[in-house]
């Protein structure tokens, strides 16, 4: 069996369209249908129902393409297996992302994982959580840095982190504002049902954020009105300093406190961070070293929250 020709149809059934997947893989367009085609005549079936625009897995397809991932996933295994016999110092991880959190967690541990690995190539990919964890199911990634909480949980491996709390920010100019703390102390709790009536700006519908706030929402009686969404909690923290509206964001992301007064919330609402992997993946030596990594950075958080409640220490920034 052609281990490229598992890559190519696997190209196929995730870019959905020849055209595509083509140019991931850097062939011709009609050098990869080609190989599709002939690939049918082999079997004798129809891998693709093809239409205008897209193409659709049959049930045949699905069977091809399940293996084909099952089979790459062995492959890596064993030559994962077999590069950490000796010092492991050479070879490639494929490390899914969230947007902006995991920027920050990477850039800062990069230095010291380059340090013992300089011969790893890391590729980042920044998704959501959701199309994380299903390229981690199907070998698409090493790993993902995500975070959630338990019931967004699928059937893969995870490694908690830290915990990190969903915290309140209201403009200075909003009434409530001066029940904040000063910078360097600890937020007060505030119920969400005193910002009744007022704008916010939240992350996208959808999100994970949005899955622990959207019930905060509802359990204190009212729906928000919102005026922005977005993939960047910076934008959110940016629109809260400039007097536009309220927002709920990570503990990490509430910066600014002389133009933002941040506020814990009434019932605690937090998420955490894990490392998740494929049960049936063999991590090398430089993907724990860099989970290890990791694991540090999100400690070392942990500790400055519990001391300061907002931000991040400024050697981390």
């Amino acid at each position: 069996m052609d281990v490229k020709l598992l890559e190519y149809m696997i190209a196929i059934a995730d870019c959905g369209n020849i055209t595509k997947a083509a140019e991931s893989l850097f062939i011709t367009q009609s050098g990869l249908n080609q190989q599709l085609i002939r690939l049918e005549n082999e079997l004798n079936t129809q891998l693709f129902y093809r239409t205008k625009r897209h193409l659709h897995l049959t049930q045949a397809g699905k069977i091809y393409i399940d293996n084909a991932r099952e089979i790459l996933k062995i492959k890596k295994n064993t030559y994962t297996t077999i590069q950490d016999l000796t010092d492991g110092t050479v070879g490639e991880i494929s490390f899914g992302i969230p947007f902006e959190h995991g920027v920050d967690m990477f850039i800062y541990i990069s230095p010291e994982f380059n340090k013992k690995y300089p011969g790893v190539t890391v590729h980042l990919a920044e998704r959501t959580v959701h199309q994380q964890q299903l390229m981690v199911t199907s070998g698409q990634l090493d790993m993902a840095f995500i975070m959630l909480n338990e019931k967004d949980k699928i059937d893969n491996e995870y490694i908690r982190l830290c915990k990190e709390r969903l915290i309140l920010g209201v403009p200075m100019t909003h009434p409530l504002a001066k029940y904040a703390s000063p910078p360097g102390q600890l937020p007060p709790t505030l119920s969400l049902s005193q910002l009744k009536g007022e704008k916010f700006a939240l992350m996208f519908p959808g999100s994970t954020m949005r899955g622990v706030i959207d019930p905060l929402f509802e359990a204190a009686g009212f729906r928000p009105d919102i005026l922005f969404e977005t993939t960047m909690n910076q934008a959110l923290c940016r629109l809260v300093s400039q007097g536009l509206c309220c927002t709920i964001l990570p503990q990490s992301y509430a910066r600014d406190r002389e133009k933002v007064a941040w506020f814990y919330l009434s019932g605690d609402p937090f998420w955490e961070w894990n490392i998740t992997y494929s049960k049936t993946s063999v991590l090398s030596k430089a993907a724990r070293y860099m989970i290890q990594l990791a694991g540090r950075y999100a400690k070392e958080l942990e500790r400055h929250w519990e001391s300061h409640g907002t931000g991040l220490p400024e050697h981390m920034i």
